[in-house]
């Protein structure tokens, strides 16, 4: 008799242990076993974890925009590529032309092949039908922290982001082009949103991979409270709205 007692208590003990080990397991980690891993190229991120956290964060979910992001990007080094030219990533100080830069856009796809299997298995795992989650052209799509925002801004020859911070009492925005170079001038301007006072302006054209920043305090010091940043290309005509916004302490 009391080897049968055992024997079920060890039964029970068992489907307990297999029941625990199903629910410790997150939707992220079966996610990244079922994909293949991520090219190893130096100054890409190289994490599922990691890739899925943007996404969530600074992309609100949208996986589209942001393998729409590396398409553009295999598009120009292809491009490239065909007009025998050399591609600068400038933050490594890396050119590359010839056999290396058609090796960098066959990791880029395999990275673009991983892309997308995250996305259909974070879908699946979620329980929801794909949607087309593209954002319009001219429109921006931004997430905001207590400490910072992120925004991520596209239209007519047009493709850069914008993030706003605090360094103390001074707001700290920072534009990265990820696009071609502008084909005209544009303008940047950066507001105080009470009153609408213009506090900094620069008209620019960007190249590739470029990023403009933007300190803005009071020459005393101190902060100017809610303050924002709008993008006005001279190409094409963008109706007035804050691209990013972020309130500094005083």
């Amino acid at each position: 008799m009391w080897e049968i007692v055992l024997k079920n208590l060890l039964f029970v003990a068992l489907i307990s242990l297999i029941a625990y080990s199903l629910l410790v397991i997150s939707p992220t980690s079966a996610e990244a076993a079922k994909c293949d891993k991520l090219p190893d190229v130096a100054w890409w991120s190289k994490s599922h974890a990691k890739v899925i956290a943007t996404v969530d964060g600074r992309y609100q979910g949208n996986w589209q925009k942001y393998i729409g992001r590396w398409i553009s990007y295999r598009d120009r080094m292809q491009k490239l590529f065909a007009n025998k030219s050399v591609a600068v990533v400038k933050s490594r100080g890396i050119r590359m032309q010839g056999v290396q830069l058609q090796n960098h856009i066959k990791d880029i796809n395999s990275r673009l092949d991983v892309l997308n299997c995250l996305k259909n298995e974070k879908e699946a795992s979620a329980g929801i039908e794909l949607e087309n989650f593209n954002t319009a052209a001219g429109r921006n799509s931004s997430v905001a922290t207590k400490k910072s925002q992120f925004a991520a801004i596209t239209g007519n020859q047009l493709d850069i982001e914008v993030t706003a911070k605090c360094d103390k009492d001074s707001a700290i925005f920072q534009i990265t082009n990820l696009g071609n170079k502008w084909p005209r001038l544009g303008e940047i301007y950066v507001y105080k949103i009470d009153g609408k006072a213009l506090l900094s302006k620069r008209r620019v054209r960007m190249g590739n991979s470029q990023q403009a920043t933007f300190r803005i305090r009071k020459r005393g010091g101190g902060s100017y409270g809610p303050v924002g940043l709008w993008v006005s290309p001279s190409w094409d005509k963008r109706a007035f709205k804050y691209d990013a916004t972020i309130t500094c302490p005083r």
